[in-house]
Formats: structure tokens, sequence, C-alpha cells
């Protein structure tokens, strides 16, 4: 069932109030479902479903394994989180029965131990944790909707099962994320061919799927440059986010990137920003334009918090001065200029960073810049990434079109 997201939380904020918890973990409980909003909202996420929550346990999986969660925050973060999927699921938040509660508890005697065996499998093949729990999450669900169907035993599972259980799927899951859904089941009916006698399963599986194209969000120069002078420029704060609205509009820096920026990535002698992209992998070097460097070189000098022993770029205004937290993804710093200078924004069209990043890679597009060139400025893995933004550049796109040469419609009979 969907849900909103604050709506969810505040019914689970009821339930756990009649647990008598000590004002302490209450606050505990209410600051991890705020994280975990404001993770939805740098998502664009408004509705509560099983795909968020396996979106959500694979971000916290990632910080947790690159050291940016201690272990209690994680532990935190992932059983609040579990606790939404609860009161979504049952009306209520039973603590004492679900402290111990496993994720594969609501299997059978026949479907739990091929789960076990899979999640086990899954750990042989060397695979990224995150992965693995994206398998084992999508490959739970269908042994459920088998479980649902009755099946006696992985013997006897059809295509016809394989199809009922994508069928299933796709109503929990969103059209843009039933490419990732079918590669998990895909991999299940390959380990159940090779490990239960079963056979005719990976056939079953589409290998094509539609994919749903969001439109590109693109706003014209006048408003970039409004969004980027928005911030109090009266502030320390203000200043430090138009340093960060600057460096995103300007490079196409994705927030977790500008987020990430640390001290001796840029290179003042030589004019430039170099660094590892977080997404990629891949290192990138871009121009330290005149614009962004004053604004950062502003902010090192009169507003970065003296005294920080972090040596990230961009540090919380107020105490402790460390590196703003990665699950934020700037999208408050975004929303708030966007409110601040007026910008109404489009439905679908959204409010954070990745709207300045299409904005600078259309305004390219449109001055005749390369595709392979605006991919390798973006930090593409290919240029494949790039071609969404053709659709952005509608006086090429009107181009395209075909005049009825040759298809002329026929006449109508008299």
């Amino acid at each position: 069932m969907k849900i909103p997201i604050g709506e969810l939380i505040s019914k689970a904020d009821t339930e756990v109030l009649k647990l008598n918890h000590a004002a302490s973990t209450l606050m505990q409980y209410r600051w991890a479902w705020y994280r975990f909003a404001v993770f939805c909202s740098e998502q664009e996420i408004t509705e509560f479903t099983e795909e968020t929550v396996a979106v959500y346990l694979q971000f916290l999986t990632t910080e947790r394994t690159e050291g940016r969660f201690k272990e209690w925050k994680y532990k935190l973060l992932r059983k609040t989180v579990l606790v939404l999927q609860e009161v979504n699921e049952t009306g209520t938040y039973q603590w004492k029965l679900s402290k111990h509660a496993g994720p594969n508890d609501e299997l059978n005697g026949v479907f739990r131990p091929i789960q076990e065996h899979f999640e086990g499998w899954l750990t042989q093949q060397g695979l990224a944790q995150s992965t693995q729990e994206l398998y084992a999450t999508v490959g739970r669900r269908t042994l459920a909707s088998w479980q649902g169907r009755d099946i006696p035993s992985p013997a006897a599972l059809t295509g016809t099962d394989v199809t009922s259980a994508l069928v299933s799927l796709a109503e929990s899951y969103q059209p843009g994320s039933m490419r990732t859904v079918l590669t998990s089941v895909r991999v299940l009916c390959h380990f159940l061919e090779e490990s239960h006698d079963c056979s005719g399963l990976v056939r079953a599986v589409p290998r094509i799927v539609s994919r749903r194209v969001r439109h590109v969000s693109v706003l014209p120069v006048e408003k970039v440059e409004l969004l980027t002078n928005s911030p109090d420029p009266g502030k320390a704060v203000g200043r430090r986010d138009r340093a960060m609205l600057l460096l995103g509009a300007r490079t196409g820096l994705r927030p977790v990137d500008i987020i990430a920026l640390r001290l001796q990535d840029i290179d003042w002698r030589q004019g430039q920003i170099t660094l590892v992209q977080h997404k990629t992998d891949v290192v990138l070097t871009l121009p330290l334009l005149a614009d962004v460097g004053e604004a950062i070189a502003g902010y090192l000098l009169h507003d970065r918090p003296a005294g920080a022993h972090d040596d990230h770029v961009f540090l919380r205004a107020k105490a402790p001065h460390v590196a703003l937290v990665p699950s934020n993804g700037l999208y408050d710093v975004s929303a708030r200029a966007f409110t601040r200078s007026g910008i109404s924004s489009q439905p679908d069209q959204g409010r954070g960073f990745r709207v300045l990043r299409s904005s600078l890679a259309t305004r390219m597009l449109e001055d005749g810049t390369a595709l392979p060139v605006i991919s390798g400025a973006l930090g593409h893995r290919g240029i494949s990434s790039a071609k969404h933004y053709l659709s952005a550049d509608e006086e090429r796109m009107r181009g395209c079109c075909l005049d009825f040469t040759g298809i002329e419609p026929r006449r109508a009979m008299p």
C-alpha cells in the first residue's frame, strides 16, 4: 500500500508513543525519521513503497561500508525505517515481537530455506553488498508471491509462475525500476535452475522492458542567475550556499560530489578542480571559473569555521563543524533558493541540484557543444548517459520533424 511519507511518519509516531519509551528514545526515532524524510525529498520520493525501503537500505549500507556512518547510526536509521514498514503493512508496531524478527520470517518451510540458500549463493558470487541486498529483497518478494500461489516445491515452478510474480512485483515498483527488478528475478531463476532442479524459468523473464523517460528539467539563464544569487549575502551560511549553487550551476557537479569536495581537490594556481566522482569512481577535472573561484575563496577566507579539523571545503555552519550530511544531497539548499527566488517548479521538474545540472547541459547543447564533450564535462561513463538532454533542445528537435512527403494521406472517397 502506498502512503505519503509524512502521513506514515505521523502514524508511526503515534504507535511508538503507545510503547511508553523514554523521551530520549522517542527523540532518536524522530530524528531518524526526519533523516529518512530528507532522503526521500532529495530523491523526489513522495510515497512509501517497498522500493523506497530497498533504495534507502542500500544507501545506508553504502554509507556504512564507506565509513560515513558509524555502526550505531546505521542500526538506528535501519531500524526506524523498518518500523515505518511494519506500521505501513499492519497499522501498528509490536516492538517486542519485531525486535528479533528476521526479513525471511514470513516465508514458509518451503521457501525460507530457498531464500537463505539464495542469499548464501549471492555472497559466493563476489557481488557488492548493496547488490546482494537488492537481489535478496526482490528474491524474497518473488518467493513470497509463489508462496501465495501455494506452489508445493521449486520443481513445480513454471514460466507462468515467473510471469505471475513479475506482475505482482510491478504493483510495488515504479516503471523505471522494473529493469532492475527483471535483472534480480533473472538472477534468482538462474540460481533455481542451477541448484533446485528447475528448468525454463530464465527464459520466462523478459529481456526488454519499457522505460519511462522523465522530462529534462531546464531553466533559462536568467532564472539560474536568480537561483544562484538568492542566498542571503549578509550571512555566512548564505555565502556558503551561494558558492555551492554556483559550483553546481557552472560545472554541473552532482551534489554528492560538491559535499565530498576537499581542500586539496582545488588547484588555485592551475585554476582547476580535480576529484573522484562518487557515482562513477572516475577522476574528473574541471576548470575553476572566475565567479565560482571567487565565491569559494570568499567562503574559505571569511566564513568557513576557524579551527575546523575537517578538510572538506563546505562545512556545517553550526557545531560540530564537519562535512555536510550526504543523505541531504543539498536538497534543502536548492529548495530554499527556489523559494527565495520565486521560481515556480513545474510538475515533475523538481527543486534539486539536478535542475542546475540539466540546465547547464542543455545550454552547452544549444551553443553547439558536441555531445561527447558534454558527457565528459558532466562526468558520465559514456555518451549514452547524455543523450536524454537532446529532448530539451526544442529548436533542433523541430528540425528532425518529417513532413508527409511520400506518405500523403489518401483522399476520401466521394
